[in-house]
């Protein structure tokens, strides 16, 4: 049940009175013809500008209250998603080969052996609250402890990530601090960016393919029976090639015709007086006999 709040007049003036109400507050409030000592259940209490600036102040700082609110939530989402969300990886080979995954700080989420040197590398290794260059440089002392790496060993670093950007800085930031902390322990190894190739790979040479041209073979060549062609003697004919020359050196040539058996000086055939051969006289070449002459008729 609501309680009536009753308020006396206790002073007038002619704009406002000042009542007093019934938890014993002065109140000024518009006089519209109040006497001193009246009571009344109603009340027409005065704003004044100060309280306005009073009421506003107070708004004012609701609302940034409520905005510092808003901002917090979201710095906390992104501080988290910055700090413990995998944003990339770093894969690290030694000879032992582990991935670390990073958060976009830089902080070491999560480790894995890709190997089983890796994950011999790794056993016993706790890596919780520690930023990369920590786990970088521990990973490289336990490496060298269980001598996988040594003066004039390699390590690839690779990092991953959504970010190119974000991939180089990372890159770089462990590339000097391998190279400071190597240099503190006084070992010589030399560190690159990108996959590692294994040392021991060799270039494989092609089999080379052996071509074998063929020698063609020369066809025997059989005498004509009505040529003069003696393979004893030495009456061969010229026309023959030699079984040992290349078909490329012979020439083609059409076989000679047979002839029948022929000769100066004696045979069935001759050439006789009746065919001459004249220059400025009568010239004959007689095939007859010996006694043949060639008469230029000097």
């Amino acid at each position: 049940m609501k309680k009536d709040t009753n308020y006396l007049i206790v002073k007038t003036y002619s704009a406002y009175a000042v009542a007093l109400d019934s938890s014993g507050r002065f109140i000024k409030t518009a006089n519209p013809g109040y006497e001193v000592g009246d009571i009344t259940d109603k009340i027409i209490p005065l704003i004044y500008p100060q309280d306005k600036k009073r009421r506003r102040n107070t708004v004012i700082r609701l609302a940034a209250g409520l905005a510092a609110c808003i901002c917090l939530c979201a710095f906390g989402i992104y501080e988290y998603q910055y700090m413990f969300i995998e944003y990339g990886s770093l894969r690290m080979q030694i000879n032992p080969e582990v991935e670390i995954s990073l958060s976009r700080s830089g902080r070491v989420l999560d480790i894995e052996g890709e190997n089983a040197d890796g994950r011999d590398l790794l056993e016993n290794y706790s890596y919780k609250g520690k930023d990369k260059e920590t786990v970088v440089d521990e990973l490289t002392d336990l490496a060298i402890e269980q001598n996988y790496l040594a003066d004039g060993g390699r390590i690839a670093i690779s990092a991953d990530s959504r970010s190119d950007a974000w991939s180089e800085r990372i890159e770089a930031e462990i590339l000097e601090e391998l190279n400071r902390h190597l240099k503190d322990q006084g070992i010589a190894v030399e560190i690159t960016i990108g996959p590692m190739e294994p040392a021991d790979e060799k270039e494989t040479l092609q089999v080379p393919q052996s071509v074998t041209i063929p020698i063609p073979q020369i066809p025997e060549q059989t005498p004509d029976p009505g040529s003069d062609y003696e393979p004893d003697g030495n009456g061969g004919s010229a026309d023959t090639a030699s079984p040992s020359a290349p078909a490329s050196a012979v020439p083609s040539q059409p076989p000679a015709a047979s002839q029948p058996d022929s000769g100066y000086g004696g045979g069935d055939s001759s050439y006789d007086s009746d065919s001459s051969y004249d220059s400025d006289d009568d010239s004959s070449y007689n095939s007859n006999g010996d006694d043949s002459s060639y008469d230029d008729n000097d």
